[in-house]
């Protein structure tokens, strides 16, 4: 009886176990009767991203070549870095190799996460070697090519003393080389000061750095000057340190005739003496010594006038006066109130002539004002006017020669002869008359009717 229930309590319990599950299952089918059931996929795509190289970010085009290019001559070594997208694998974690000179060829293969795809990127890295070479190759100063070394960058050279500009011209002996602060390996610099450093700098392709230093200094002076000069006919005060100088010359003179001596026996002298034309010219003297030079210079004016001419008035005036003026006429009449002197104003018809009067104070009838217009020391005229006052008479005043200062005397000796007979026939007349006073009344008589002779008409 015992074995029975046991057997039926395993029964029992066997059937709800099965039961549970059963339900379970059923439970299951009845909550998500539509969902479907969910297959994971993989990935096809095969690409590298983050692409580095030596720390720099690259872009690889459409047929997955990068490339890239170090110049850097330092950097001797490449390290290559990047990632899989999607999941995918690749055949080289990273490229790590030393560099070459010229194109560095390197291939990584990445596959995608299904292994259905696999794509070949390749990397070109260029290594350039850049020039060091920051050497000149050429040197010019002023025109005179100094001799380079390459083992020296230090030189000295001297240009001539008047010099005021120092012109370089420099040339890199790589073409890749530059010269710094050159403007086509040509620079220029203001000289004033007895020595001048200047610096040339040169920057190699790779950009090491080379600075030059010339000394620039100005060589002695050499004598350049004058010692004397003289022109024929011309009074020319000359000084040496005097360069320009103006003269006039009358209209028949063609050309100036020079003599110019230097002072230094090393000197040469260069004269640039035109034939003279009416108007302007100038008249060059250049004096050489030791590549210095110094020109010494002649401004000629050439007249259209003769000697008298020169020394001419262009104008004359009188204040309240009118005078008719005439250059070439020099003596004049002018008759004035009762005043002392006159305002006058003459102008001369060159502007280097000078103009002296005289004879303008004090004036009174018979006055003359003298104009002395002299040009030169050469040339002189003088202008005459002849004053009379109101009450006075027009007194034509000519130069008193020897013949009529001699007519005169002999004038003034018959005069004083005359005179004495005169006297010597009056007193012998006076004795006479005195024998007889009857005659002497009577004498009278007919002396008061003599006198009063002028009163008759005489038929």
């Amino acid at each position: 009886m015992k074995k029975t229930w046991k057997l039926i309590l395993i029964l029992l319990i066997f059937c709800l176990y099965i039961n549970v599950y059963a339900e379970d299952d059923d439970n299951t089918v009845d909550t998500n009767p539509d969902e479907e059931e969910v297959v994971e996929t993989l990935s096809s795509v095969a690409e590298l991203e983050d692409i580095l190289i030596n720390g720099e970010k690259i872009v690889c085009n459409k047929e997955n070549v990068c490339e890239h290019h170090i110049t850097d001559n330092d950097v001797t070594t490449v390290k290559i870095t990047y990632k899989a997208k999607d999941n995918g694998k690749v055949d080289k974690e990273k490229i790590e190799e030393k560099l070459k000179e010229g194109i560095n060829t390197y291939e990584v293969k990445v596959t995608s996460e299904d292994a259905t795809k696999t794509v070949t990127y390749t990397f070109k890295i260029e290594k350039k070697i850049l020039s060091t070479n920051s050497l000149l190759s050429k040197l010019v100063v002023n025109g005179q090519e100094i001799k380079l070394t390459p083992d020296n960058n230090h030189y000295q050279t001297n240009v001539k003393f008047s010099t005021k500009k120092i012109e370089i011209e420099a040339a890199a002996a790589d073409e890749n080389a530059k010269i710094l602060d050159f403007n086509d390996g040509k620079a220029s610099f203001n000289f004033y000061e007895n020595s001048k450093e200047i610096k040339i700098k040169v920057q190699s392709q790779s950009g090491e750095m080379t600075t030059y230093v010339v000394v620039v200094s100005r060589r002695e002076e050499a004598d350049t000057s004058l010692k004397s000069l003289t022109i024929k006919n011309v009074d020319l005060e000359f000084d040496s340190e005097v360069l320009e100088y103006k003269i006039k010359v009358l209209k028949n003179v063609n050309k100036l005739d020079i003599t110019a001596v230097p002072n230094s026996s090393k000197a040469t002298v260069k004269l640039d003496n035109p034939s003279l034309k009416i108007g302007e010219n100038k008249v060059k003297i250049e004096v050489s010594n030791d590549g210095n030079t110094q020109e010494y210079v002649i401004l000629v004016t050439k007249l259209d006038e003769d000697d008298k001419t020169l020394a001419n008035l262009k104008s004359l005036s009188i204040e309240n006066y009118k005078i008719d003026f005439s250059p070439n006429k020099y003596e004049y009449d002018l008759k004035i109130d009762n005043v002392n002197y006159l305002v006058i104003d003459a102008i001369p018809k060159l502007e280097d002539a000078t103009v002296e009067i005289t004879g303008n104070l004090d004036l009174e009838d018979g006055s003359i004002i003298k104009i002395k217009v002299s040009y030169e020391d050469e040339n002189i005229n003088v202008y005459k006017i002849n004053i009379y006052k109101e009450g006075g008479s027009i007194i034509k005043h000519a130069k008193t020669s020897k013949k009529a200062i001699g007519i005169t005397m002999i004038g003034i000796i018959m005069a004083m002869f005359g005179m004495l007979i005169l006297e010597y026939r009056e007193k012998k007349n006076k004795k006479k008359n005195m024998i007889d006073d009857s005659n002497i009344k009577t004498t009278k008589k007919k002396r008061k009717v003599i006198e009063n002779i002028d009163d008759v008409d005489i038929i």
